[in-house]
């Protein structure tokens, strides 16, 4: 028997990540080793069926979202980092490059900062980064706008580039790329050192401050991420009370109710689809959907 319509539409967004997830495991299973379709495709698969869930069980949508995030980066950090000894973070694209080998640094920018930022924005950051989850559930209070220190190009890029030269330096005169035991410690001490400065910087310029200031994984999907497909868009307008609930639960930040206002797609380069501003409104103004000639 045929899906109604409206669950037809409703499952294009589940559908196109899951295509897109296996898109990038047969990918990069042809430069490396079937094991990364195994784990993109698995991811794809999870993505789809909490999508699925949320369309019938909306009131749990940040429970699922939560759940999905924790189960992803607890794997990534713990199983693939610290078991394994891969290291996802900034520097060890750089330690790696020196050693002449490619692993998941280099492969969590290709994949989740330069290609699913065309389909899905910065969704990486509120489904699967295990730094993202810790400062987000460490910070569960209402979000004081008047700390709101806007991400500035000149810090993040600043950031971003020391990190390469420090990086470049590290690695010149002490790899820790080249021995699996330092690799996983230094593994410890950049998380440690990201939670630590992020955690300090949320009391002083809001909700999830690394994220939004100095993250160098967002710098640069963010160039990408306002060419993104799906994005939160504004389908009833009119029924917007003003109450800026939207606005309240962004941990982002973002002055949602002013898209809301003039009828845009959210089109910062900041926003990470964590839909916290659509579970938030109880008039259904905004929702997660493609671009189309009227938005």
């Amino acid at each position: 028997m045929a899906l109604p319509k409206k669950n037809m539409l409703d499952l294009k967004i589940p559908l196109i990540s899951l295509g897109v997830f296996i898109g990038i495991g047969l990918i990069v299973w042809w430069f490396r080793h079937i094991m990364y379709f195994y784990l993109f495709t698995g991811i794809g698969f999870l993505d789809f069926g909490t999508r699925v869930l949320v369309h019938y069980y909306p009131k749990i949508r940040q429970f699922l979202r939560l759940c999905l995030q924790l189960l992803l980066g607890s794997f990534l950090l713990f199983w693939l980092g610290l078991v394994i000894g891969v290291n996802f973070q900034f520097p060890e694209i750089f330690f790696d490059a020196y050693e002449g080998v490619v692993t998941g640094a280099l492969i969590q920018l290709v994949v989740a900062r330069l290609i699913l930022p065309f389909f899905l924005g910065n969704a990486f950051c509120s489904r699967a980064c295990w730094t993202g989850f810790f400062f987000e559930m460490t910070n569960t209070k209402k979000q004081d706008k008047s700390k709101n220190v806007p991400r500035s190009k000149i810090i993040a890029w600043t950031y971003l580039i020391s990190l390469v030269c420090i990086s470049l330096f590290v690695a010149f005169l002490w790899n820790p790329a080249a021995d699996i035991e330092t690799r996983k410690w230094w593994i410890i001490g950049e998380n440690l050192f990201i939670i630590s400065v992020g955690f300090i910087l949320t009391f002083f310029v809001g909700s999830r401050a690394y994220c939004r200031i100095l993250c160098p994984f967002i710098t640069i999907s963010g160039l990408i991420s306002p060419l993104s497909l799906f994005k939160i868009t504004p389908i009833n307008t009119d029924n917007c009370t003003n109450c800026k609930k939207c606005d309240d639960n962004c941990p982002m930040l973002i002055d949602v109710n002013t898209y809301v206002i003039n009828k845009k797609r959210i089109n910062d380069n900041t926003c990470i689809l964590c839909e916290r501003c659509i579970s938030s409104c109880k008039h259904n103004v905004l929702k997660l959907s493609a671009k189309t000639k009227n938005n």
